[in-house]
């Protein structure tokens, strides 16, 4: 495959993957998510299409920072100043994302599995899903395989999550505004959190939205963490390695694009940018998945999984009983 027509059908696929989302979404029909498509449409063609690996490490390495940059138009640091989630679901984010990463940590740890791997499926699990892993991925020196790997398992698990948070919340008993913060704090998608507080009803979808989204401020503690992390020595009593030289260039942007979007730029602006990120988000998923194998994926991805499932029965677990003490 030529490197321009390697391209050319990127883009047409993210395109379908954007358009097939749209469709979905403006019928009313639950939709995974484009990039949930893309990385999809990505493994099942990758036997198919041949593939320069050159090329598509570089197109990662050219989109990915832009797009991590714009998505930080998306976060509004005065979600923890505000009343909307209030102490009782500021508190259950906070354990939950312990909980997600202490137990991915762990459990990895006992089933062997890289430890930059592990903070990857940790972060995925416990701030955002795609996002978080493909924002720390960079800094924890992933190949693509172990980002795809990483990958589909977190959208199998954020999709799990999604479909029996409301099941569960009803069998548990969990009024409306119990039943949408622990759908924002333990669901991956922020869309995927949103639809199931609407499920949910009365209060749910609000609080499940604002939940979340106070969640997704984890990104500005987790990137930097990841530098911090991967720059460990692997043997114990040796000291920190420089990390300056690891910081990814898009942090900085980063965290001005998220300052811009919290006390500068109305919101009207800054949601049409973080929309532009999530769309060049399509193309990045659609690239790694073409970099790996269905195979290859089946045999790594086996213990990830586990670690993943564990890890997410407990955050769920954890979440659940801090509402039940709090509310």
């Amino acid at each position: 495959m030529t490197r321009s027509y390697h391209i050319a059908a990127v883009i047409a696929l993210s395109a379908l993957c954007a358009g097939l989302d749209y469709l979905l979404d403006s019928q009313g029909m639950f939709s995974l998510g484009a990039g949930t498509f893309g990385l999809l449409c990505g493994i099942i063609l990758s036997d198919r299409l041949g593939i320069d690996p050159n090329t598509n490490k570089n197109c990662i390495n050219l989109i990915l920072p832009l797009a991590i940059i714009l998505l930080g138009f998306g976060l509004d640091l005065n979600m923890l100043a505000s009343n909307k989630i209030g102490v009782a679901g500021l508190y259950t984010i906070i354990i939950t994302i312990i909980t997600a990463f202490s137990c991915t940590l762990l459990i990895s740890r006992v089933l062997g599995i890289d430890r930059h791997q592990a903070f990857a499926l940790g972060a995925g699990g416990a701030i955002c899903g795609n996002s978080a892993v493909l924002a720390v991925a960079p800094s924890l020196r992933l190949s693509s395989k172990q980002t795809g790997s990483i990958l589909a398992v977190v959208n199998i698990l954020g999709l799990a999550t999604f479909l029996s948070v409301p099941l569960l919340a009803n069998a548990i008993g969990f009024e409306p505004e119990s039943a949408g913060i622990w759908a924002g704090s333990t669901v991956h998608a922020v869309p995927q959190a949103i639809a199931a507080g609407e499920a949910m009803g009365g209060d749910a979808l609000s609080l499940a939205s604002g939940t979340k989204l106070t969640r997704v401020l984890g990104l500005l503690i987790v990137v930097p963490g990841a530098i911090i992390y991967s720059s460990q020595k692997e043997k114990s009593g040796k000291k920190f390695s420089s990390g300056i030289s690891r910081i990814p260039l898009f942090l900085p942007g980063f965290i001005l694009a998220s300052m811009l979007a919290s006390f500068l730029l109305p919101e009207s602006i800054t949601q049409h940018i973080e929309r532009l990120g999530s769309l060049l988000m399509v193309p990045i998923l659609i690239l790694i998945g073409l970099s790996i194998r269905p195979r290859e994926l089946l045999n790594v991805s086996k213990p990830i999984m586990i670690a993943g499932s564990l890890s997410t029965a407990c955050m769920m677990l954890a979440s659940a009983t801090a509402l039940v003490i709090l509310m």
